[in-house]
């Protein structure tokens, strides 16, 4: 995994959405697929979107929560709402932020 400096809140939000934008082709092509490589690749990218959860839940002293299985079409969403959640509110660390990132830039090299 490259390393991420200190990004700032906008270019998290930028690595955001490029992960959004390939979820929504890579998504419904996954959902189209059949067969172990596709499953596994789905499962990979909602262990990603679960680690990002589960930092958010982390950061706001919450308990970790399952998150519901979506369609592969529906992963760019929820990628987006998950990590909305991970990069809101001023009160996030330097420290924090470069964690949210890398669990973005994990979960978009997969894809």
């Amino acid at each position: 995994m490259p390393e991420v400096l200190s990004p700032t809140h906008d270019e998290a939000a930028q690595r955001l959405d490029r992960l959004a934008d390939r979820l929504r082709v890579v998504g419904p092509r996954l959902a189209a697929r059949q067969g172990v490589e596709a499953a596994q690749l789905v499962a990979q990218v909602r262990a990603g979107l679960q680690r990002m959860a589960d930092l958010t839940a982390e950061a706001d002293g919450e308990p970790r929560r399952e998150l519901p299985v979506l369609k592969a079409h529906a992963l760019a969403d929820q990628a987006l709402v998950l990590g909305n959640d991970l990069l809101r509110g001023g009160d996030r660390s330097d420290l924090f932020r470069v964690r949210a990132v890398e669990a973005i830039v994990a979960v978009h090299a997969l894809v």
